[in-house]
């Protein structure tokens, strides 16, 4: 490894990128300019640096729930990637949807997705289609052969969703995974090196591809890149500017308009729907009565984990609203969080921040209650959490 020509061919094996290598093997520059990819470059100086016991974290598994289509777009664009350009023909829906949309029907991190991609396929940074059967290695085993069942790109992306999915089940119930892996249980890789996963996500990894790989600095083969390599793409994919600004998610009055996986609103008989005043969002809003009853419009909003996150309301302002409708944060464990009680007969038609907040992982919600000292109508528009 004394050479960056020498490491090149561990990068090329190790990547399978579908572009094949930047240079052809007949070639000598033992002098000259470094004629690699600045991917490659990046990825051949992280050889051996990564901790095969700690991977990746329970943490970035779950994480990115934030990421948009656009985003997944426009990352792919700028990897010269032939998906930015694909639409599946079963699915009817681009490449960064299905990543987006799949990713998150299972929990599972759009961005480590992307990763698992370019793993197993080399689509993320290769212009051509090759591989895209087998776009993440889903029902592919060593042995050879892949299930015609699972070909394609829609049906590979909610393959190793739902299987990776599946794994973390069983290992936060405190099972083994389906090939007997476990967090703080030592069990030796194909390539032979005895790990001891440090979480639920790292056993999972070893799941889905049971070889160290390239990257780990403890053991590993350098042959390929295995579990090591999807870790260090993933380091080196979510460190994009693409995913500088978080995209915030927004709770509708109309659960039509709502990703069903994400939030939702629930309210009683006794709110109306209408779009009577205008500077609605969306479609409308719902009002009622203020009285001294616990009637409560609910904003639920999903967070796969816990953070701090900000909080804003928009309605439709009025002289017959309530001078103090009181917003309540509250936690998936059904812990108020705080109450901040606004003046909707101000401020109506734009976002208006109800404060900061540290909610927990699973189904959090904001309530809009009708028990207020102030009369008139409360308004249960919309709610925004960045």
């Amino acid at each position: 490894m004394g050479s960056w020509r020498a490491v090149l061919v561990v990068g090329v094996a190790a990547a399978m990128s579908a572009c094949g290598p930047e240079f052809s093997g007949e070639e000598e520059q033992p002098f000259g300019e470094d004629p690699r990819s600045e991917d490659l470059r990046q990825s051949d100086a992280a050889l051996g640096t990564l901790n095969m016991n700690n991977l990746l974290t329970d943490e970035d598994m779950a994480g990115f729930e934030w990421v948009t289509v656009a985003q997944v777009q426009s990352f792919l664009a700028s990897k010269g990637s032939f998906l930015a350009g694909y639409t599946d023909p079963k699915w009817k829906k681009t490449a960064a949807q299905l990543i987006v949309e799949r990713s998150r029907a299972y929990d599972i991190n759009p961005v480590y997705m992307l990763a698992r991609i370019e793993t197993e396929s080399g689509l993320i940074r290769s212009g051509t289609s090759k591989n895209l059967e087998k776009a993440t290695g889903c029902a592919c085993p060593d042995s050879g052969g892949c299930s015609a069942s699972w070909a394609g790109f829609g049906n590979q992306i909610e393959c190793s969703a739902s299987k990776f999915r599946n794994y973390l089940i069983d290992l936060e119930a405190g099972r083994t995974t389906v090939s007997g892996w476990k967090k703080g249980v030592a069990k030796r890789t194909l390539d032979n090196c005895l790990v001891t996963p440090a979480n639920n996500a790292t056993a999972a990894l070893y799941t889905y591809t049971p070889w160290v790989g390239a990257y780990a600095s403890q053991c590993g083969t350098s042959r390929w890149g295995g579990s090591s390599l999807v870790a260090l793409l993933y380091k080196n994919f979510k460190a994009s500017t693409v995913w500088s600004t978080r995209a915030p998610l927004v709770v509708d009055s109309n659960n039509a308009r709502n990703d069903a996986a994400q939030a939702r609103v629930s309210v009683s008989a006794n709110w109306t729907s209408t779009s009577a005043t205008a500077g609605y969002f969306g479609t409308g809003y719902y009002y009622a009565t203020a009285a001294a009853v616990s009637d409560a419009a609910d904003f639920w909003f999903y967070l796969p984990v816990a953070g701090t996150r900000t909080v804003d309301a928009w309605w439709t302002a009025g002289s017959n609203r309530s001078a103090a409708a009181p917003f309540i944060a509250e936690n998936a464990a059904g812990v108020r969080l705080g109450t901040v009680s606004v003046n909707q007969q101000l401020g109506g038609a734009k976002w208006n921040e109800l404060g900061t907040f540290n909610f927990s992982q699973g189904w959090n919600r904001i309530r809009l209650s009708r028990w207020t000292s102030s009369a008139g109508v409360v308004i249960a528009d919309a709610v925004r959490i960045r």
